[in-house]
């Protein structure tokens, strides 16, 4: 059991101390079957929520596993307490040639976890994946391929039971390959449809005309997207001084932005360089890029290069290095592929409706961290860290500090 108390500035009163308590019981039963109970409770003032669930993980025949948990919130905002459920069911079977792997997962829409982390609600999702393995010979020079279908789908919650039709749908094709000397690859084809969530887009709007002749009008969006994407992955053997990786995306998929059909590209190059014992340097480039299937015109991109450096002094002292420059851009919004209308949002404050404009936004990000450890249990960290911003990308040239910070930490372990 854990219990805190939290800032005021936690508060949404500004002025009450939040109360968390978190409990968990488990129990293991027949095996490695086990058993639980969780309880999380966040007291506000005169809110609060409220989150108790029971879980259980049966196992038999060594391959197969049945995980069941259903459970429920209590949230109390100004003198009025709303419950809600959430649920999930998987069955899976782990086995050397073959397995499988289907789940259920329900959160209903006012189900909250203050405590916790939820990062959708209101959803039904469904999955079902098949997997089988091959083995190669011991000297072959493929060692293993591993192929698999995968089936998702999500439902709204309140609409499950009036039997509409799948807001996504997803149908994946993966396969996994391991080679001779520690190398392996990936590629895989996805193949996924997306309704229309009037839900997520509902400060949405469009614009049409300028000054006082203005008319606001509603963003009704296209009913359904169509994605077609291929990925690539290889990772090199843990050689003795050097390691990487590649990830690669691209395809159509869905503008989230405007809600119209993108090309995209996804991918990620990483590389672990040891020159010698002491020294380890870490540079990694991740680069997200969505052109408008219409024109060709790039609505939004983030480019994220990295670089960590770990430099071993002598046994107690470290040394660690990390820079990493977030680059964002994301163009004028308008109603791609429809009415190309520019897009307006709502102010839910003022009720105001503000141009979708475009914008640039560079942020480099420096931590450094000195770590003295003579003995286990006795440490001393000192660390800094800043935030700059620069108007255009990756200049290095026009840096503003737009935040840092210290800190020092000190443990020393008595031995009686």
């Amino acid at each position: 059991m854990l219990s805190a108390v939290d800032d005021r500035t936690m508060s949404a009163s500004g002025v009450d101390h939040p109360l968390f308590v978190v409990a968990r019981l488990q129990r293991d039963v027949a095996g490695q079957s086990k058993v639980g109970l969780v309880y999380t409770d966040r007291v506000d003032g005169a809110g609060g929520n409220r989150v108790l669930a029971a879980d259980a993980r049966i196992i038999f025949r060594s391959i197969y596993s049945l995980q069941l948990q259903g459970g429920g919130s209590q949230t109390r905002s100004n003198g009025v307490a709303a419950i809600a459920p959430i649920w999930q069911g998987i069955f899976s079977r782990d086995g050397r040639h073959f397995g499988f792997k289907y789940s259920l997962t329900g959160i209903r829409d006012d189900f909250r976890a203050d405590s916790g982390f939820i990062s959708r609600g209101g959803i039904v999702h469904g999955n079902l994946n098949h997997r089988a393995t091959w083995y190669g010979g011991e000297k072959g020079r493929l060692q293993s391929w591993t192929t698999g279908v995968q089936l998702d789908g999500i439902w709204q919650y309140k609409r499950v039971v009036a039997g509409e039709a799948l807001l996504e749908k997803k149908l994946h094709f993966n396969n996994t390959f391991k080679f001779q000397g520690g190398w392996t690859a990936g590629a895989s084809a996805l193949f996924e449809s997306f309704a229309f969530d009037e839900a997520l887009y509902a400060g949405y709007a469009l614009q049409r005309g300028d000054g006082p002749a203005v008319e606001i009008l509603p963003f009704s969006g296209t009913p359904h997207l169509h994605n077609a994407d291929y990925v690539l992955t290889v990772n090199t053997p843990q050689f003795a001084r050097f390691s990487g990786s590649l990830f690669y995306l691209w395809g159509r998929d869905e503008n989230f932005f405007e809600w119209s059909s993108a090309d995209i590209l996804f991918a990620t190059y990483a590389v672990d360089w040891r020159p010698n014992d002491k020294i380890r340097i870490s540079p990694q480039y991740q680069l997200q890029q969505f052109r408008r299937s219409t024109d060709g015109s790039i609505v939004g991109s983030r480019r994220i290069p990295r670089l960590k450096i770990e430099y071993q002094l002598s046994r107690p002292v470290f040394v660690r290095f990390v820079g990493e420059y977030d680059a964002r851009r994301q163009d004028d919004l308008r109603d791609d592929s429809r009415t190309n209308l520019p897009i307006v949002i709502r102010d839910p404050a003022t009720g105001r409706y503000t141009r979708a404009a475009g914008f640039e936004r560079n942020v480099f990000r420096a931590d450094w961290l000195f770590s003295y450890q003579p003995t286990p249990g006795t440490v001393f960290f000192a660390g800094y860290g800043s935030s700059l911003t620069e108007p255009e990308s990756l200049r290095f040239g026009r840096l503003r500090r737009t935040a840092d910070g210290f800190f020092v930490k000190l443990s020393y372990l008595l031995r009686m």
